[in-house]
């Protein structure tokens, strides 16, 4: 009788744990992944008004600015919309996707945000564009920790940053 209790008890032991071990890695109702690529294709691009209101209403908040820098800013980001629309439109009607051709894309990118960084530099006080710096200097970590699967301050905690900052320091040195 005490072996059957023992037994009973060990296999009651072993499923009950192996019940436990079980994780779910996704959710049930996550899509897969190509069915949300494919949903980014399909997706409306906004109007280059609605990217510049946007992009005017979010810095406006941010930073603070006058009816005054409002105005020069939103007329900056219709110019630079209007543009990154005439750039995308440009390359879909070559219908090509070359290497050289994505290159030179995004060299025409990078020069048109450059643009408008010097004319926003313009525009915004010392002050301000101090704080829009330190703002973009956060969400591009904020981006690289995502990207890392950290959580927003695990880096300062684990000294991540620094090991990453002496590595590139290694590597530069080499």
């Amino acid at each position: 009788m005490k072996k059957l209790i023992a037994v009973l008890s060990l296999g009651m032991l072993v499923a009950g744990s192996s019940v436990y071990a079980q994780t779910t890695t996704k959710p049930q109702d996550q899509k897969p992944r190509n069915e949300m690529r494919g949903a980014m294709k399909n997706r409306v691009q906004k109007s280059p008004e609605a990217i510049a209101q946007m992009k005017t209403d979010r810095l406006a908040q941010k930073l603070e600015l006058s009816a005054a820098q409002k105005n020069q800013l939103q007329e900056l980001n219709m110019r630079q919309a209007q543009e990154m629309k005439a750039m995308r439109e440009s390359h879909k009607a070559t219908g090509e996707k070359t290497p050289e051709l994505r290159a030179q894309m995004q060299e025409a990118r990078k020069a048109n945000h450059e643009k408008w960084q010097t004319e926003l530099k313009s525009i915004l006080s010392a002050e301000q564009y101090a704080k829009y710096e330190a703002n973009r200097e956060e969400m591009k970590q904020k981006r690289a920790d995502r990207k890392k699967g950290l959580k927003s301050g695990e880096h300062k905690q684990s000294g991540e940053r620094q090991k990453r900052g002496e590595y590139k320091k290694q590597e530069q040195g080499k």
